[in-house]
């Protein structure tokens, strides 16, 4: 299921019936409204998982939330109506004339099955901070942003919007599981998605590429102007599990890539953004693997203007036995090799 179409999905299932919503079939996580503030103030529960700023119909002064969802894969999204085909349209989407302007600070919880691990979380968003309240319940602080121009914002018309995608798995040692990785971005959320499998290193077949990252797919960045932000927030328990399992890979000697093309510094667009740079540093906005504690975290950015859809990851990459980049020809070759894909 493409990402836009399972927000399609949110607005679709969210049937009004005498002026309330019914919730849609959800996913693992469920959102928890009544809970849930942004300012400081309460959203309305309109049924289980479904909540609006204002008690009444969806509209561009009364957003609905809710999450939708299949096998491991949620988006939680505001959106200001019901879409007009089978797809969500770009202005359902904008916020500006509601309460969840720009800068608005949302404080979210969503409950989850105990046996379900949070992987990654990826969210267009300015602040953002995400704990593990018990085993079956996470919080998410963030402030609604201004998206940038994209793929899917452009020309650039929304000026506020908030949407998540929310990456689980019932294995917590699988190499899908990213340890409660998150990534944030200016970029609007209908352009951003998990890879596929046959992206990742670690789960690739293929003899010509190894390694251990963490990413997420940003489709398009318009060579006109648009200038995106992606930034990443790696627990240190994620690169442990890595060398665990036989890859060179610490907060040191990560690496940025942009399609499995090494960024080697800031003038490619890769930054360390860690202080100091040689430690992980423990955040007191996140605990999300839930031991009371601060997540010892390395941060990244990733920033670039001129190409179109793009596999973003920050790790390590081998190929031949050495640690070092995969050339563009090569990386084509595994890709159609082992999938397939091809990047527009």
């Amino acid at each position: 299921m493409s990402y836009r179409n399972a927000a399609s999905s949110l607005v679709c299932a969210l049937l009004l019936i005498g002026g309330f919503c019914v919730a849609p079939a959800r996913g693992d996580l469920v959102w928890d409204p009544g809970a849930s503030t942004y300012n400081g103030k309460s959203f309305v529960k309109l049924q289980t998982g479904v909540g609006s700023t204002s008690l009444g119909l969806p509209g561009a002064r009364n957003p609905v939330g809710s999450v939708i969802g299949v096998a491991g894969v949620q988006i939680f999204a505001f959106v200001t109506a019901l879409p007009e085909g089978d797809q969500v349209a770009l202005k359902q989407t904008d916020l500006s004339s509601s309460p969840l302007v720009a800068g608005t600070e949302l404080l979210l919880y969503f409950n989850k099955e105990e046996s379900d691990h949070i992987s990654f979380i990826a969210l267009i968003a300015d602040e953002v901070g995400v704990r593990t309240v018990s085993p079956t319940r996470i919080e998410v602080r963030a402030t609604v942003a201004d998206p940038v121009l994209s793929e899917s914002n452009n020309p650039d018309a929304v000026s506020a919007t908030f949407g998540m995608v929310i990456f689980t798995t019932n294995e917590a040692d699988s190499p899908l599981n990213f340890r409660g990785t998150v990534f944030t971005s200016d970029m609007h959320w209908l352009d951003l998605a998990p890879p596929g499998l046959d992206e990742l290193p670690q789960t690739a077949s293929a003899a010509e590429v190894a390694g251990f990252v963490a990413g997420l797919v940003a489709k398009g960045v318009s060579e006109e102007g648009g200038r995106a932000r992606f930034d990443a927030y790696i627990p240190e328990r994620l690169f442990a599990f890595a060398r665990a399992t036989g890859f060179d890979v610490s907060g040191d000697n990560c690496m940025g890539y942009r399609t499995y093309v090494e960024l080697a510094g800031s003038d490619e667009g890769f930054f360390k953004l860690n202080v100091p740079a040689d430690a992980p540093v423990a955040d007191a906005a996140f605990d999300v693997d839930g031991d009371g504690s601060a997540d010892p975290l390395w941060h990244y950015r990733i920033v670039n203007s001129t190409w179109s859809r793009q596999v973003l990851t920050f790790g390590r990459i081998e190929t031949q036995g050495k640690s070092t980049a995969v050339s563009s020809d090569v990386w084509g070759q595994v890709k159609q090799s082992i999938g397939g894909r091809s990047d527009r």
